[in-house]
């Protein structure tokens, strides 16, 4: 076992909460192991101007810490699933995915709504996100949405620069942060909007062929995430997606039952496709899912939003 165990992270507060979040908890396992987080600037970290729709989707914030990955630079990285895309370098794998935070989204806003039907006519709501975006247009049309990028503070600061009624964040990062809103109010979206595929969990990526790091990894990886995040993928990668699409997907385990909801929405919320299965583990349900929306057009709609 390696005595000293090199960590690559984005510089952002979130990526580096996240990092010593999954050392606290090697730590623990293994006191005597040194652990040193070696920070990575990536591309979606340099280009805080284009949307990452322009710039190529999510995978902009992996690219570069799976190269270092790749040249042994670093042994392991932690990532927000989320971010990584649904098919990775043949060379590497996602060695653990620790117990998932909170999958949803919420709306921050500097006044108490009780749902998005308290929003008033023609709010100004910041996301950068096409998946958000079409489902809170498809609920609510007349909604503005401003585009904001930026870390969970900034966009949080960017209600009162830019006059919005609210943006909408993961839970996930909020609660990881534990960012103070003092007054704000925080109103939950979990019955609204379908999160991201991956979203709350986090993914801890190595070289496949690095037993060592395997093996340290495989203490904190949480089953019934892996269980439930690998059919969200599974459902990301049939529509040959990527982060940056227009896609919700939400995988739940209730005994040996699995719950699966994905979603494909248009931009401008005019389209939704929709589907829930439910099925055993080995029920390839985001497969399934996935092939039902395929034949009712959601490609279609998906290859819309490229163009």
């Amino acid at each position: 076992m390696k005595n000293e165990v090199i960590v690559g992270s984005r510089k952002s507060l979130l990526a580096m909460c996240q990092s010593k979040l999954v050392i606290a908890a090697l730590q623990e396992r293994f006191p005597n192991i040194t652990f040193k987080i070696k920070e990575i600037v990536t591309q979606g970290d340099r280009n805080l101007k284009d949307s990452l729709q322009k710039m190529g989707g999510k995978g902009v914030f992996v690219k570069e810490i799976e190269a270092q990955l790749q040249t042994g630079e670093i042994d392991f990285a932690v990532h927000s699933l989320k971010d990584v895309m649904p098919v990775l370098p043949d060379d590497l794998m996602i060695g653990a995915i620790p117990k998932r935070e909170s999958p949803f989204d919420c709306l921050i806003s500097p006044r108490k709504f009780s749902s998005l039907t308290d929003l008033p006519e023609g709010a100004r709501i910041g996301t950068n996100s096409l998946r958000r975006q079409g489902q809170l247009l498809h609920l609510r049309p007349d909604v503005q949405v401003i585009p904001i990028r930026g870390n969970v503070d900034t966009r949080i600061k960017k209600i009162e620069t830019e006059h919005l009624d609210g943006v909408i964040l993961a839970e996930s990062g909020l609660d990881r942060l534990q960012v103070p809103l003092d007054g704000l109010y925080r109103l939950s979206l979990k019955d609204d909007i379908l999160p991201a595929t991956g979203q709350g969990a986090l993914a801890i990526e190595c070289r496949k062929t690095d037993a060592d790091t395997l093996a340290l990894l495989s203490t904190i990886d949480d089953a019934t995430t892996q269980l439930n995040v690998r059919v969200e993928r599974d459902f990301l990668r049939a529509l040959g997606g990527s982060c940056n699409y227009p896609i919700g997907a939400f995988a739940e385990t209730t005994g040996s039952q699995v719950t699966f909801k994905g979603l494909v929405a248009s931009p401008d919320g005019h389209h939704l496709f929709n589907k829930i299965v439910q099925g055993a583990p080995e029920d390839n349900l985001g497969q399934q899912a996935a092939e039902t929306l395929i034949s009712e057009g959601a490609l279609k709609l998906i290859e819309s939003t490229l163009k």
